[in-house]
């Protein structure tokens, strides 16, 4: 061989092809399974339902399942040397309320959460049909892929589904988790969990959450005018926190309003008035000048009340309601590079990211963890405009499967690089 001769990629096992092969040819299965997980309601907190269907689907992949106490699904998939698994996860949960209506519009039919609109074809339109029902199939389809074509891994694989990641949850699964599995047993953790693919979520985006409560002692709207009230002392509070704008300077930080809460009835003084707020940035200390505004606009509401109603006893509280960890996997980790050589694979130019997911968990733990994405097109997450396009999401799925196979020992075309040691 010459000195500027590469060495030649070594021989793609047969049942490796039929893996990709298996993938390809699933595309309409892939979101005919979607749109079932879809179509089972998983509020943060009550994703049992879902968690059984998928138990099933992974047990006829050949896994070994189990729910653990919290009720993340587990399926390994075992491998020849064992004790060292790569995860594949993606969350169960939803941000939608119980008794919401989670039934999907298929393309042509009217829409049943936007007035007048009908679903452009090959689009699906429901709350949840993305985040993260895509994931979950994506997950299941790749399970599939492996068990069709008998692909044999040196590591282990699980499959993990977690419960609690969305809103309060406060990545309850995916701590669980890591608190129950070793990070020296673990090569990685990729979760699936947005749109884009070709991103990798290779940096965790820390939070804070916290309620605000206003209280007095209320009552009624004539009789009572002058009293202390709440709901007047939330609203300005809410917009002094809306007028400070983002901090101008350092890292880029967020804050959200997302629940207000107040009041009985339009001629009742409230007795309380509760907001929860979130507040993100990858720094630190961001956050904490985020949290110093904060507590300096519910002061600036509590105070405009006391000023002008100073009758009656009335008080705030600040209440922390979670947090999530910042973290980041190095762009030059075993991980992030096979999911860069994936990427390429797929004709796909990887960029680097950050973004709140599980994986924030997993690099807490000190287990190299990412996101990925589960294809397609879809846009409008959280909101009841949310929607799904399954076009080019077999390219997603290819990336998945390849970082799975490579991670796990097995070499792919394209993927080729040092494996886990």
């Amino acid at each position: 061989m010459s000195p500027k001769s590469k060495p030649a990629e070594p021989a793609i096992p047969t049942t490796v092809a039929a893996a990709f092969a298996h993938l390809a040819g699933t595309a309409a299965a892939t979101t005919e399974l979607q749109i079932e997980l879809s179509e089972i309601a998983a509020p943060t907190g009550a994703e049992g339902e879902r968690a059984e269907v998928m138990a099933q689907w992974l047990r006829s992949t050949g896994c070994a399942v189990e729910i653990d106490e919290v009720g993340n699904v587990i399926g390994q998939r075992a491998g020849s040397v064992g004790g060292r698994a790569l995860a594949l996860s993606a969350h169960l949960d939803t941000v939608f309320p119980a008794g919401q209506s989670v039934t999907v519009a298929r393309g042509g039919s009217r829409s049943p959460y936007q007035e007048g609109v009908t679903v452009p074809a090959n689009e699906l339109h429901g709350p949840g049909i993305a985040d993260d029902a895509a994931g979950l199939a994506a997950l299941i389809a790749v399970a599939q892929a492996m068990a069709v074509s008998t692909v044999a891994t040196e590591r282990d694989v699980l499959f993990v589904a977690t419960v609690g990641e969305e809103g309060r949850g406060d990545l309850r699964g995916a701590r669980h988790f890591f608190a129950t599995h070793e990070a020296a047993s673990l090569d990685g953790f990729v979760t699936i969990d947005h749109p884009d693919p070709t991103v990798i979520v290779h940096r965790g985006v820390g939070s804070r959450r916290y309620a605000v409560e206003f209280f007095g002692p209320g009552g009624h709207a004539w009789g009572h005018f002058g009293r202390y009230n709440p709901a007047l002392a939330l609203a300005v509070a809410a917009a002094q926190l809306g007028t400070s704008g983002t901090l101008a300077e350092g890292p880029r930080a967020t804050f959200n309003v997302g629940i207000l809460d107040a009041g009985r009835s339009v001629n009742a003084i409230p007795e309380s008035a509760r907001m929860e707020v979130d507040l993100r940035s990858e720094d630190e200390d961001q956050i904490d000048r985020l949290e110093a505004l904060l507590r300096e606009a519910v002061q600036a509401g509590h105070e405009s009340e006391l000023g002008l109603r100073p009758s009656g006893e009335a008080g705030v509280v600040i209440e922390p309601i979670g947090s999530r960890p910042r973290g980041a996997t190095s762009v030059e980790s075993t991980l992030v590079q096979t999911a860069v050589r994936a990427l390429r694979a797929e004709h796909l130019t990887a960029r680097m990211t950050a973004s709140s997911t599980d994986a924030n968990a997993g690099m807490a733990a000190g287990v190299p963890s990412i996101g990925l994405s589960w294809g397609g097109r879809s846009d409008n997450q959280h909101s009841l405009a949310e929607y799904f396009a399954p076009e080019g999401r077999e390219r997603s799925l290819a990336v998945l499967l390849r970082v799975v196979l490579a991670m796990a020992g097995v070499a792919t075309p394209g993927t080729r690089g040092e494996a886990p040691s």
